[in-house]
């Protein structure tokens, strides 16, 4: 039995043995050391050129993202829906002042809608604009809140009513009068808001 190989296929053994000593010195000494690494650094250039592609592609659009936000300040500016006042304190002033007047205005008279207590309320809560709330309670006959109720809503700048609690009561009439009225005693929070960002 032979176990080494006759002179003819000898040398072509050898030849292969040589390449396969060579790929294993290749693959144990320069690719995971030379090649590799920069293959991976081919990589991170291909991604950074095309994040480049991309940061270029929008910074030509700065001109028209420009001009869209201009458009945009401008109709904030005129946006009827904000409080006009520049403060909390003197925008909870004005809305009381505007509750006041629209009683005056819309209901019958001052001994059927009346305020019994209006008192301002910071709002501890996260919101994009400053909220302005006054904690609001009347004495009032139905028709003459809604009445009230419609005007605050309805109106300019925008204007909520949250938190409504309505109950009746009866009210007892000084003689001479035909007709003992029934008024509710309502309280709700009525809040706006300023062009402000809020807090929190």
């Amino acid at each position: 039995m032979r176990l080494m190989p006759d002179a003819k296929h000898g040398g072509f053994l050898a030849v292969v043995m040589l390449l396969i000593a060579l790929l294993l010195v290749y693959l144990v000494g320069l690719h995971w050391w030379f090649v590799a690494p920069h293959l991976d650094m081919r990589e991170q250039l291909i991604e950074l050129r095309d994040q480049e592609f991309q940061f270029r592609a929008t910074a030509q659009q700065r001109p028209q993202v420009e001009e869209r936000l201009a458009e945009v300040r401008r109709f904030e500016a005129d946006n009827p829906g904000f409080l006009a006042e520049a403060n909390f304190d003197l925008a909870a002033a004005a809305l009381i002042q505007r509750l006041e007047a629209l009683i005056g205005e819309r209901a019958s008279s001052s001994e059927r809608c009346s305020v019994v207590s209006r008192t301002p309320f910071r709002s501890r809560e996260s919101e994009v604009f400053q909220r302005v709330t006054i904690k609001v309670r009347m004495r009032c006959e139905l028709e003459d809140f809604i009445e009230v109720l419609h005007g605050l809503e309805g109106g300019s700048p925008m204007l909520l009513v949250e938190q409504l609690s309505v109950s009746r009561r009866g009210v007892q009439v000084p003689r001479g009068q035909n007709r003992n009225p029934s008024y509710l005693d309502i309280s709700f929070d009525l809040s706006g808001y300023l062009r402000q960002k809020g807090g929190n």
